[in-house]
């Protein structure tokens, strides 16, 4: 089931010797002011990079309590970060 939610969010991401990016955790501020951090554990590629779009990475987690799949978005010319929506 999929949930549309464009959080803004925070996330560590290393870059490879040829420029592909990686995320590997994410956080966010809730609405009570409380932050939840997100450790990725697998990443792909969702949507291709265009010029001056945005870049899509499709990230699984497998936390305590369950696996969350969702989809983050980078915004190539601010280089802001969102979760666009869960996916499972």
């Amino acid at each position: 089931m999929e949930t549309n939610l464009n959080i803004p969010c925070q996330v560590c991401a290393v870059t490879s010797t040829k420029g592909e990016i990686t995320p590997l955790w994410c956080r966010y501020q809730t609405d009570q002011g409380e932050l939840i951090k997100i450790q990725i554990d697998e990443v792909k590629i969702a949507g291709a990079a265009s010029g001056t779009g945005n870049r899509f990475f499709e990230c699984t987690s497998y936390g305590e309590e369950q696996k969350q799949v969702f989809l983050l978005a980078m915004d190539m010319p601010s280089l802001k970060w969102r979760i666009m929506r869960r996916l499972v």
